[in-house]
């Protein structure tokens, strides 16, 4: 069983479990023998200094057993030293290890840590018990539920209150779409836990071959795959969802140069158009002095440079202009944030500011940008936002807003 309190959130020390160990002098017959004696053992670690505790290796019940038995024979091999057959290279998991870093480094760095197992040590390196990969996809699994269930409880709050009550639908919306990466987690841990089943009854029996055991370890892999996409999938929708629903009064208003500012925004995105066949043209004057919230600004122009990357230009080379300039009142400012790109068409146009409105939903798009920039422009920036676009020219997004926030 998993050892689990409330208090240990979702970090290693959810996953721990005490397994027996044995010294690097141990041998195969041995190891094998406490195999045998007691059936529910999943695995042994092996120590190489004893009194720190020094992780040397793992021996897998299921691995070593089929190892010992079928491929070397047990009277040629039983002397020999248990690292013969153990992982000489088990993957190390700090008890504090967060379970995203913790699904990262099994697909990155030992896929088949989730046969095999892997070893928790403390904050010195010692020992501290072992984690199945099994338990790695129920509890990523557990902490998807426990997501939607934070947003379902959300829901339930902001439909209390007046102020954010045209938010209901939104965070409704949310919790049905994170219910398709929610079900293909659950699903994909269901399969693999009949695959263990399978395994399990195929060893009992004696019939266990080479070839179930690589097919089991590739199912185990292609498993973590699709809960690992689907968690981040369900992630991003979440702190999508935050953005909008989080007050943001909490972005204090201060003055700043908005030119300057707008700057260093565009600064910060050169890594993200250094990848891409399209560069900026800007016209910032300097000297324009505003009572503002930066952070929805950055926001603004973040999401709105981001969505031309995503949406305007396909395979060919553009240009995404930014204009900052006086507004039609002298106490309004325009910026405007414009591409020569493919356009929006006719049908669509009305709807880019819904929420979950996506062109790209196939591959990966949530339709929340735009959203989030247009509540940022209206509630944070008092202001409004007008789009023109026309099929195969271009699109044009004008941002309006007052020059001086009310000083609360």
């Amino acid at each position: 069983m998993v050892k689990a309190s409330d208090h240990m959130g979702f970090s290693a020390r959810r996953l721990l479990q005490e397994a027996p160990w044995v010294g690097t002098e141990a041998t195969c017959g041995q190891v094998a023998q406490m195999f045998q004696d007691d059936p529910t053992l999943p695995a042994i670690v092996v120590l190489a200094d004893k009194g720190a505790r020094i992780p040397a290796g793992l021996a897998d019940r299921n691995t070593f057993l089929l190892h010992f038995a079928q491929r070397y024979g047990r009277d040629l091999y039983t002397k020999r030293p248990v690292l013969h057959l153990g992982d000489r290279k088990p993957l190390l998991v700090s008890l504090e290890a967060d379970l995203a870093e913790i699904s990262d480094r099994i697909s990155r760095e030992k896929p088949d840590a989730l046969h095999r197992g892997f070893i928790l040590v403390d904050e010195k390196g010692a020992y501290a018990g072992i984690g199945l990969g099994i338990d790695v996809m129920r509890l990523t699994a557990e902490r998807t539920a426990q997501t939607l269930e934070q947003l379902r409880s959300t829901q339930r709050e902001l439909i209390q209150s007046e102020k954010m009550a045209a938010l209901g639908g939104l965070v409704a919306g949310v919790a049905h779409e994170i219910n398709t990466p929610l079900g293909v987690a659950v699903t994909a841990v269901t399969a693999f836990a009949q695959e263990t089943q399978k395994f399990r009854e195929a060893y009992q029996s004696g019939k266990l071959r080479r070839n179930d055991l690589e097919e089991y370890v590739q199912s185990a892999g292609e498993a973590l795959g699709f809960v690992q996409g689907n968690i981040t999938r369900a992630a991003d929708l979440v702190q999508a969802f935050k953005q909008v629903a989080v007050d943001q009064t909490s972005d204090l208003p201060r003055q700043f140069d908005l030119g300057e500012y707008v700057g260093e925004v565009l600064r910060s995105l050169v890594p993200r158009l250094r990848r891409s066949p399209h560069w900026l043209d800007t016209y910032l004057p300097a000297g324009v002095q505003v009572y503002s919230a930066p952070g929805a600004i950055a926001q603004i122009i973040t999401n709105l440079v981001m969505n031309a990357l995503t949406h305007a230009f396909g395979s060919q080379q553009g240009v995404i202009a930014i204009r900052l300039s006086d507004g039609p009142h002298p106490d309004l400012l325009q910026l405007i944030i414009s591409d020569d790109g493919c356009g929006i068409p006719a049908d669509d146009l009305p709807h880019i500011f819904d929420p979950f409105f996506t062109t790209k939903r196939d591959q990966g798009g949530t339709g929340l940008g735009l959203h989030v920039v247009y509540n940022l422009v209206t509630q944070r920036l008092r202001g409004r936002i007008d789009v023109e676009s026309t099929p195969g020219k271009g699109t044009r997004f004008q941002v309006t807003f007052p020059r001086q926030l009310p000083r609360e």
